[in-house]
């Protein structure tokens, strides 16, 4: 299944970070620069992190896409490296993100990136699958 099928972003659930300077988007470099990425860094554990996960010792990851004509050129990766790092700066010692339960493809990239998978999630509709990933503290 599709991380993002029949769920497109709406401009409301994006303006607070923008507004925070939570939302950081990557862009391709040259005189008219285009986004091809977009993440979203906050502080507030989603609501299937249990107390037991200590979910202020992390740094959470949302609405991380990447554009198709850009995927392949390590843009995802760059941008989750960039969260560790001011996960790092943040004193955190996790970076925290969820995907859908049924995206085996997207479970294998995090993986793939560093991440183990903490557990799914019951009752959490198509988001659920919680991962998480160490921090080197600076």
């Amino acid at each position: 299944m599709d991380q993002w099928a029949g769920a497109p972003w709406r401009a409301d659930e994006l303006r607070p970070g923008l507004a925070t300077g939570a939302l950081r988007v990557a862009e391709t470099a040259g005189p008219a620069p285009v986004p091809v990425a977009t993440m979203t860094l906050g502080e507030e554990a989603a609501s299937f992190w249990r107390p037991a996960d200590e979910p202020a010792a992390a740094l959470y990851v949302s609405h991380l896409a990447v554009d198709r004509a850009a995927a392949g050129h390590g843009v995802g990766a760059w941008l989750l490296d960039e969260a560790a790092e001011e996960a790092a700066r943040r004193g955190k010692r996790w970076l925290r993100l969820d995907a859908w339960k049924s995206n085996a493809r997207l479970h294998a990239y995090y993986r793939r990136s560093g991440f183990r998978l903490v557990r799914i999630a019951d009752g959490a509709g198509g988001s659920g699958a919680l991962f998480e990933r160490a921090v080197s503290l600076l």
